[in-house]
């Protein structure tokens, strides 16, 4: 290409960006100019990532403007930051009882065994912690290991500690000058954190402190503790099954219609689980109703807390369950039903003093595109799924084709 023709090239791949197309065909070589050339294109990667980075963020907005819960947003920001923040957990504290103790509301992670659990409430007098509520700033953490010879007594960085965390970034949330609690980033690396992740982690944390305070979350603790347990108590009861206390189906059908609305505008798969107990039938038969009633409410609870707090479980009727894992494609879907499965069969269940053996079956139906994305043709497949699971001998996963 001549010299005249690269510089012109040059130019209209400036100019494209500009314009906000961040793929242009940009020359390169070895000379000034093809030197040029690869400046520009290293300058329309920054400026893609940039991008990027803020129609993130934008959904942010977009999603508290949609009055969704805040459990989505912070979903969402766990989903869509990865390419822009390291972190292998993320988690929200606030601080409660006018600020003595800070409370883990949500936290989400790339791995299973977590120390630091949702409800988790530790005394704002834990030493690192009260230093950090007292900065109001940022901070970084490059090496866990040597903050904890330090801080050696702080339960908080024993425990994030022992889950292999290494490193942290801690963004206070400030509501009215006053911090109202943290988001913080981990990551099982030293040093994953530099001073251009501030920015960004920095605006998550602005924009969660605008919806915290929107939604009253934080306001709400200081009402009337007798009100929010008369409301707790009434949703309670619309919204969950009497028996089992899941979400009762008009419930879980709610949010399986929200969550396929919210995958067909984030663009990314939904999966739900139909799940079954086997041989029930015949655990009442043997044992009468009110035994299979508590084998009922234990296998309930055991997939309660097997669940992650991205993972929705309703009772979908008699002793058939529903499941919503969004987003996950088919692999991810395929292990939590895994993981359900074996928290069942793992153990057998103890009801007055006799021990009866219970296994469930699951089938897994995927929806990845627009069509299918349908929440009755989703579950007619996870239906028809689990009927091969029975089929093939129960105590299984089964997934629904996906080509018709």
């Amino acid at each position: 290409m001549k010299k005249n023709d690269r510089i012109l090239a040059l130019r209209k791949a400036a100019e494209a960006m500009a314009r906000g197309d961040f793929a242009p065909d940009i020359p390169i070589g070895d000379d000034d100019i093809g030197n040029l050339g690869k400046s520009l294109k290293e300058l329309s990667a920054y400026l893609q990532k940039q991008s990027e980075r803020s129609q993130s963020l934008y959904k942010i907005m977009v999603e508290c403007n949609l009055n969704l819960q805040l459990i989505d947003v912070l979903n969402h920001i766990y989903e869509s930051f990865q390419e822009h923040l390291p972190y292998d957990r993320i988690s929200l504290a606030l601080l409660e009882n006018d600020g003595s103790k800070l409370k883990l509301h949500w936290s989400r992670a790339s791995y299973d065994k977590l120390e630091l659990v949702t409800g988790l409430s530790i005394p704002v007098s834990d030493r690192s912690l009260h230093a950090l509520i007292d900065l109001k700033q940022m901070q970084i953490i490059d090496d866990l290991s040597a903050h904890l010879q330090k801080h050696a007594k702080s339960r908080l960085a024993q425990a994030i500690a022992k889950e292999g965390i290494r490193s942290c970034l801690i963004c206070p949330l400030i509501a009215a000058g006053k911090p109202i609690g943290f988001i913080f980033f981990s990551c099982r690396k030293k040093n994953s954190y530099q001073n251009l992740h501030k920015d960004l982690s920095l605006q998550i944390a602005s924009q969660l402190a605008i919806i915290i305070e929107k939604t009253q979350l934080y306001k709400g603790i200081k009402l009337n503790k007798l009100l929010i347990a008369q409301k707790k108590s009434l949703e309670q009861r619309v919204t969950h099954d009497a028996l089992t206390g899941l979400l009762n189906r008009p419930a879980i059908f709610d949010i399986l219609h929200k969550q396929i609305l919210r995958a067909k505008r984030g663009g990314f798969g939904i999966a739900v689980i139909m799940i079954d107990i086997d041989h029930f039938k015949s655990i009442n038969d043997t044992y009468g109703h009110p035994t299979g009633d508590a084998v009922l409410c234990d296998i309930a609870c055991r997939l309660m807390q097997s669940a992650r707090s991205h993972e929705y479980i309703g009772r979908y009727g008699g002793e058939e369950f529903l499941a919503i894992i969004s987003p996950y494609d088919q692999e991810g879907a395929i292990k939590v039903a895994e993981r359900f499965r074996k928290a069942i069969a793992s153990e057998e269940i103890n009801t007055n003093q006799t021990l009866i053996p219970a296994t469930i079956s699951l089938g897994v139906a995927i929806a990845t595109g627009e069509e299918s994305l349908d929440e009755h043709l989703l579950l007619q497949r996870a239906d028809e799924a689990l009927y091969q699971a029975k089929h093939k001998g129960r105590n299984r996963v089964e997934v629904a084709r996906t080509d018709r």
